[in-house]
């Protein structure tokens, strides 16, 4: 579980910083979470956190931090319920 702590950890703060418009930030944090969440296991959760991951890196590769701030919530929910 160590991992996936981690992987939240990092999800949480490149949300802050989603929030904040910091697009180049939100990317760094959210590949760190994904790297983690990888090795975190295989759960149901976890995939589709990882799924959302993606996603917010996507976006905020393109300069979209509030879209990316989005998919990082989401990927945050599920990487929480992978902990529970």
């Amino acid at each position: 579980m160590g991992n996936v702590r981690e992987a939240i950890d990092h999800a949480k703060q490149a949300m802050a910083h989603g929030k904040e418009g910091h697009a180049e930030e939100l990317v760094k944090h959210a590949e760190t979470s994904l790297q983690f969440a990888k090795m975190g296991g295989r759960g149901l959760h976890l995939s589709e956190g990882i799924d959302h991951l993606n996603e917010a890196i996507e976006h905020g590769k393109a300069g979209h931090a509030d879209v990316g701030t989005e998919h990082v919530e989401a990927a945050l929910q599920h990487l929480l319920s992978e902990v529970e």
